[in-house]
């Protein structure tokens, strides 16, 4: 038995990393207990949350998560690591009627809280934007929408602005970044990270941005009381310096990014397959390519290729990907071993699941 594991939710086109899809459920007249009814809340507030789609400085597409505009004049909150992604330099937000702005740059950014504050680049433009609630004030039991695009870009069939629906499951203590979150019953996706999480009056208390793996819907938000204290007032800055390796990212000189060839097992967390699986690895000024062999599922062998960066002492995120077959993986390689998602898609075939690797 496999103990539980935490994903945050960008997608990444090399990465990838997951699904589900729009179930909205409530009482039978569909109203959102002592509020607005389930439609009126996803029509008024669907129209500001974006997806972000991040690129390289060829244009090539990285990956992608939600947000939401937060101000007329363009500014959109998601998470940091939506866009805080090794080779980005570039980002645009794509609208619910097709519209598409590119971002100017970075108002803020916290880290600890998973929060950036973005600009997107529109003079004159006036966006509608959604109204912010009072998080303090939320309790377990609350009825709550979650607006997003899970899997944007990989799946089958446009996922934009995807509406679920839940309860506020319980209001716990996230050590890791040392804040409180809400644990949601509302599904969320890879790609629904920066999404906006809607109470039954219509105001956003939170931002989608993980789930825990090994339970059953057990996914979390970020309260919107921390975005309050960020400060948007100073210079922005752009994509390519906020994401710009930082001294910490070199590796020292007697430890070396990881490389050769690791073992161990993939298993599809949508269908009831697994089997071996062995990668060979290497990275070099940032990128990474890798040859995968695979038993046991459609896909028996891929080369793929992707960015690499050092995050900790040993510790190494890597995001890759394939075209054919398409293929996305992104995982972290911690000393001898390697844990990561994949997410294969096929025509009408989509599938996701995990990988659990040792250096050999």
């Amino acid at each position: 038995m496999s103990l539980p594991s935490v994903r945050r939710f960008s997608n990444s086109s090399r990465v990838a990393v997951i699904i589900w899809g729009l179930m909205i459920a409530g009482n039978v007249t569909g109203q959102s207990p002592a509020g607005k009814d389930l439609p009126t809340l996803a029509r008024e507030t669907s129209p500001a949350v974006v997806r972000l789609v991040l690129r390289d400085q060829t244009g090539g597409e990285l990956g992608s998560g939600s947000g939401f505009v937060i101000g007329s004049d363009g500014r959109v909150v998601t998470n940091y690591h939506v866009v805080h992604m090794p080779g980005a330099t570039q980002a645009e937000a794509r609208f619910t009627d097709g519209a598409s702005y590119q971002v100017q740059g970075v108002l803020a950014t916290d880290p600890d809280k998973d929060l950036a504050v973005l600009k997107l680049q529109a003079t004159g433009k006036e966006f509608q934007a959604v109204h912010l609630g009072d998080s303090d004030q939320v309790q377990t039991g609350e009825h709550v929408l979650a607006i997003g695009s899970p899997l944007a870009g990989f799946s089958p069939v446009s996922t934009e602005a995807t509406v679920s629906d839940g309860i506020v499951s319980g209001i716990r203590d996230w050590p890791e970044h040392q804040m409180k979150v809400f644990q949601i019953t509302a599904p969320i996706s890879p790609g629904s990270s920066g999404g906006a999480l809607v109470n039954s009056n219509g105001d956003v208390i939170g931002v989608t941005f993980a789930q825990l793996i090994g339970g059953q819907n057990l996914n979390f938000a970020v309260p919107i009381a921390y975005l309050r204290s960020l400060s948007t007032e100073g210079p922005i800055r752009t994509l390519a310096t906020i994401n710009a390796p930082a001294p910490d990212d070199h590796p020292k000189a007697e430890e070396s990014a990881p490389s050769g060839s690791y073992t161990g097992v993939w298993q599809s967390r949508k269908f009831s397959v697994s089997g071996a699986a062995q990668m060979t690895i290497r990275m070099a000024e940032g990128t990474a390519n890798a040859q995968i062999f695979l038993t046991g599922g459609e896909v028996s062998s891929a080369i793929l290729s992707g960015y690499a960066h050092r995050t900790g002492e040993n510790i190494w995120t890597v995001q890759l990907s394939s075209k054919k077959p398409r293929l996305s993986v992104r995982g972290i390689f911690r000393g001898t071993s390697f844990v990561g998602d994949y997410t294969y898609t096929r025509f009408l075939t989509f599938d996701r699941g995990q990988w659990l690797l040792k250096k050999e």
